[in-house]
């Protein structure tokens, strides 16, 4: 599909409808950082393969264009969860999932996924795993209105010395979202706590930021 795409784009034969690209990516969270990711990816390639500069810019152009249709559904999806969650409240969000045993069950599917993910999985592995998911859960479980203390270190000092980038965040919010569709929460819920976690990324990744 994307090199349907992109022939089209660049001038060739007209093998995908442009008209499509909002629907298939609506449910899709790709945000203006996943787009400028691909699109320098895809810059670089260009200039590797001897493309001069004058026609990088216009590659640039030609690829700006469908950044509106791609990020969209992303943006509008999360604008509607933040006023959702600003206008109920976290605690029916909560209740929502489930209760305790519904997140409990959403942070056990979690771990399951990221003991599989190859991207990830290196993370999650060790003496200290079960700890460490004891902790999750008890933050889960707090940030998202329910009855628990989490009383671990702060963010940014537990995840000091783990060298992990927005890359890295990335694939742990993709598994938390698989895990809670898994565990039978709704589209719109994935979504409200996909908001609420989304914030703490500045905290998980401040050494990382700190070191660039």
């Amino acid at each position: 599909k994307m090199y349907q795409y992109i022939c089209g784009a660049f001038g060739g034969p007209q093998q995908y409808d442009p008209k499509q690209l909002r629907p298939a990516h609506y449910n899709m969270n790709v945000t203006d950082y996943h787009f400028d990711v691909l699109s320098n990816i895809f810059l670089q390639v260009s200039k590797e393969m001897g493309v001069d500069a004058p026609t990088l810019l216009d590659v640039q152009v030609v690829l700006n264009r469908s950044r509106a249709d791609i990020t969209t559904g992303c943006t509008v999806r999360m604008e509607l969860s933040k006023k959702k969650n600003a206008q109920d409240g976290i605690d029916q969000l909560f209740q929502r999932l489930g209760g305790l045993d519904g997140v409990m069950a959403m942070v056990d599917r979690l771990y399951e996924c990221l003991g599989v993910d190859k991207r990830v999985s290196h993370f999650f592995e060790g003496a200290k795993t079960s700890a460490i998911k004891r902790s999750v859960t008890d933050f889960m479980i707090q940030t998202l209105g329910g009855p628990a203390e989490y009383r671990g270190r702060s963010l940014q000092d537990s995840h000091a010395v783990i060298e992990i980038t927005d890359y890295h965040y990335d694939c742990w919010m993709q598994n938390a979202a698989r895990a809670m569709r898994d565990v039978g929460a709704e589209a719109d819920a994935v979504d409200e706590v996909t908001v609420v976690l989304e914030p703490f990324r500045k905290l998980v990744l401040a050494h990382h930021y700190k070191q660039q």
